[in-house]
């Protein structure tokens, strides 16, 4: 009881949304414009439906309601974001506390809080974010059920949160893996519970709308996520695995992923050599880790993997290594060097312009990763909205996904739009939801990136309007080209 206080949830609740408020100071700056994919999920939240094509819908309902408060700006977009993770973190809180005690709770909270994907993930909105609180309650829910004689409620709770975790992203399917791990090597009993497959019942209640969804669009989202493995190619990519792996020491922390590794594979081997299990908090934590994590190795390897798809691998990772590093002497050292670290990182990622500015450093592309993925889509906005003024009841055509996502939500008002897609293959929602034929005698505004791109030669007339160039560093520029098309051939 001594480290009550110290440790309490009380305290890690006030650290925690602190954090979150500094979070909520720098994002109320709308600094860094909208990602392609969040303008994406912006545009599907004008139009709610139980599915899209790359994803499921639970991220579009989250930025419809903020938005619906907020505005549609990038604080509107973004802003459910830093409180999500507040709730991951305080359920994580939760996980270490039932687990071990209210110390392992605590720094795993603050650990989860401070790791380098959640503070930038953060900062935009992804599908991973509902994902991370949805697996985070499915697995405390479990921890109940595991309970000698669980409240019924906890069952629901657990089926619930996977279902709407399916709902986010489908990558919840890996929760199911850990489950089966789980019990397979410590409870074989819950295989024949009728709660358990109660639960399971509910979850796919729960997702069956987006299975509907699908059946209605020849089950386009489940046939882009399985694209997106990219398995039709060479199968060996050794650089491509030495490039996700190293993508986990940023994602989980440059001290915490080594640990990790060592942990889990200690874990792995030790039944093998000694013949019996070990602690089943340890083996439970690790089973539920091992699916996202062993998945996208082998992606990796067979062709590629980002280095967020094993995301959902780090809330139980979390709660593992605090508790393996604060129980060793020799290690505990390593929980609050990582916090440090983190906590240095983030103030300099989140403040990264203003201390070049104030060092006198001219970013350039190299040292401003922003200024690619991101910066001067509001320019470009701008531009092409003056551009449409002078075509009036002009349809404005991109042959980009990210590019029609971003002209949606920066050109204002929004206008009639249609995405290029000469070979009728369905590669996105755009092309899913649009077609060029419908608009075959409209007068079209083309904006590319190409200076001499093949579409021009598929209508009768086509003649260029415009080039917008948006500076943005000293040795960085982006280029669009406009064009005015009409009388679509074929």
């Amino acid at each position: 009881m001594k480290d009550a206080p110290r440790h309490s949830f009380g305290l890690a609740l006030s650290l925690l949304f602190f954090l979150t408020a500094v979070r909520m100071v720098v994002l109320s700056g709308e600094y860094y414009p909208l990602h392609g994919d969040e303008a994406q999920y912006w545009l599907w939240s004008k139009d709610l439906d139980w599915g899209y094509y790359s994803k499921p819908p639970l991220l579009s309902w989250i930025i419809a309601l903020t938005t619906a408060i907020l505005g549609d700006r990038e604080f509107g977009v973004r802003f459910a974001s830093p409180f999500l993770h507040f709730a991951t973190a305080l359920v994580i809180y939760r996980i270490g506390e039932k687990l071990f005690e209210p110390r392992i709770g605590f720094y795993s909270a603050l650990t989860y809080g401070l790791l380098p994907a959640v503070a930038f993930s953060s900062l935009i909105m992804s599908t991973d974010v509902p994902l991370l609180l949805c697996w985070a309650v499915a697995l405390y829910a479990y921890l109940q059920v595991l309970e000698p004689k669980p409240q019924p409620r906890w069952w629901l709770v657990l089926g619930g949160a996977v279902g709407l975790g399916m709902l986010a992203k489908y990558a919840m399917l890996f929760f199911l893996g850990g489950m089966a791990l789980h019990m397979i090597l410590w409870r074989r009993d819950l295989w024949i519970n009728r709660r358990l497959w109660a639960a399971a019942a509910f979850a796919l209640v729960v997702f069956s709308p987006n299975i509907w969804w699908n059946a209605q669009h020849q089950f386009a989202t489940i046939s882009h996520t399985a694209a997106n493995a990219n398995l039709g190619g060479s199968l060996i990519h050794p650089a491509k695995l030495a490039e996700f792996i190293g993508g986990q020491f940023g994602v989980f922390g440059p001290l915490l992923f080594p640990v990790l590794a060592v942990a889990i594979a200690a874990l792995l081997f030790r039944p093998i050599l000694t013949r019996r299990l070990p602690d089943e908090r340890l083996g439970l934590l690790a089973a539920f880790a091992l699916p996202p994590l062993l998945v996208m190795l082998t992606v990796a390897f067979l062709s590629r993997a980002n280095a967020n798809w094993a995301a959902t691998a780090y809330v139980s990772a979390t709660v593992l290594v605090v508790a393996l590093t604060l129980v060793r002497a020799r290690w505990r050292w390593i929980i609050p060097a990582s916090l440090a670290l983190h906590g240095l990182l983030m103030g300099v990622g989140y403040a990264y312009h203003d201390l070049a500015k104030l060092a006198g450093v001219t970013l350039t592309r190299k040292t401003d990763p922003a200024l690619k993925a991101v910066m001067g889509s509001p320019a470009l906005g701008k531009a092409v909205r003056q551009t449409l003024q002078k075509m009036p009841g002009a349809v404005l055509m991109t042959d980009e996904r990210m590019l029609f996502a971003l002209l949606s939500f920066y050109v204002r008002p929004p206008a009639l739009q249609v995405q290029w897609n000469p070979d009728g293959v369905i590669q996105n929602h755009f092309e899913l939801t649009t077609r060029i034929e419908d608009f075959r005698r409209d007068t079209i505004l083309y904006v590319t990136r190409q200076e001499t791109p093949d579409a021009l030669t598929r209508f009768e007339t086509a003649e260029p309007v415009g080039r917008i160039t948006i500076p943005l560093a000293k040795d960085y520029a982006k280029v669009f080209f406009l064009f005015r098309v009409q009388g679509l051939k074929g």
